[in-house]
């Protein structure tokens, strides 16, 4: 028999074969050879099972097209039924603008077309740091996993790449006298809303959505967060907190109340703000009439905090469960620079070992009264 006429054959049928007691078959779709496990341990019964049912069953489905991959859908397809099934997701929205850039650059693509190394490049090009471009490999991901769900790909080519670490980038803080200047520069709501920052360490969106009725005699109540015009829950579930008013707030929170003509403590035109840009004009005009080194508005967050951690008044504890981080060790992490030598400044005079030593000396005392 010719070799054409083997290979032709070969074709035409299933081979079963055994590795490692389980029964394998063995065939063609197409041009593609396919060796895959049934599952079954090698035995005559399995075998004759194969050849009586599954084999003729398989050459059918093989002869019909059953089998046969459908022609490949483009990125862009299952990029919209990835945007659909997450949408509702409460960080998504604030990400939306790159997944879409996302979807510019490989929309037109046959999903099952895109190699790994392309999407390496992509992400080696994006004038970006690494913890920015982990939001677009996300969405690659994501992406690629519904094709897997619907059977076009086999492999999700985003899985395991690796991006670079960033260089530790120090947090930035407001020095007392550049805070003196900041409030005195700033227009009336304005000057609330970086007090409100500076004084609780709330972050942008929880101050844009707070309500008169989450101001308390005693406490703030955290409870949602604005950002990009979507009204959600904070961050995390230790964002969702109750804040202490401290007497250096209370003055600003009473002012915005008094400027407010809606249900929210910050607005414009009778509705809510929908996202910090709204100040960020102002920002960057204050930045300038104050001389000051550019840094973003977000840092009123971090110049709270440091400063809670230098006053020496609170535990790590207790400034963690005020700010809303999710654990202590992420100020530790964050904010180690600032607090470097904290740990000198404390009482050496402690007796540690006190009451382990005074047990350690009664023993002594009864042993040698045993003794005696």
């Amino acid at each position: 028999m010719s070799e054409l006429s083997v290979v032709a054959k070969r074709k035409k049928m299933a081979t079963i074969r055994s590795r490692k007691g389980i029964l394998y078959l063995d065939y063609y779709v197409g041009s593609k050879r396919i060796q895959k496990s049934t599952g079954m341990h090698d035995t005559k019964t399995n075998r004759k099972k194969l050849e009586r049912d599954i084999i003729p069953e398989l050459m059918i489905r093989i002869k019909t097209g059953d089998l046969e991959k459908p022609e490949s859908k483009k990125f862009s397809y299952y990029f919209d039924k990835y945007v659909d099934l997450h949408r509702n997701d409460k960080s998504f929205n604030t990400r939306n603008y790159i997944y879409t850039k996302v979807n510019m650059f490989f929309g037109n693509y046959d999903v099952n077309a895109i190699k790994r190394l392309q999407i390496k490049e992509y992400l080696a090009k994006l004038p970006l740091m690494s913890s920015t471009k982990k939001d677009y490999l996300k969405c690659l991901k994501g992406v690629f996993d519904i094709a897997i769900d619907d059977e076009m790909i086999d492999v999700n080519k985003a899985v395991g790449i690796k991006l670079k670490a960033d260089k530790k980038v120090p947090v930035q803080i407001f020095t007392p006298s550049e805070i003196e200047l900041m409030l005195g520069k700033s227009d009336e709501m304005f000057r609330n809303y970086i007090g409100i920052a500076l004084y609780t360490g709330m972050r942008n969106g929880e101050i844009l959505g707070l309500m008169h009725s989450d101001i308390l005699e005693d406490r703030i109540c955290v409870r949602r967060s604005i950002s990009k015009g979507n009204i959600t829950s904070p961050k995390t579930i230790g964002s969702v907190r109750d804040i202490p008013i401290f007497e250096t707030v209370r003055t600003f929170l009473e002012n915005q109340k008094k400027l407010s003509k809606s249900l929210y403590l910050f607005d414009f035109k009778g509705t809510y703000i929908q996202d910090a840009n709204f100040f960020r004009r102002r920002w960057s005009k204050l930045v300038l009439d104050c001389n000051m080194t550019y840094r973003k508005l977000y840092s009123t967050r971090h110049t709270f905090i440091t400063a809670m951690l230098n006053s020496g008044k609170f535990k790590i504890m207790e400034i963690a469960a005020i700010v809303g981080h999710s654990s202590p060790e992420m100020i530790l992490k964050n904010y180690a620079g600032f607090i470097h030598s904290e740990h000198l400044k404390i009482d050496t005079n402690i007796e540690l070992f006190k009451k382990s030593c005074d047990k350690s000396v009664t023993v002594i005392k009864l042993n040698e009264l045993k003794e005696a």
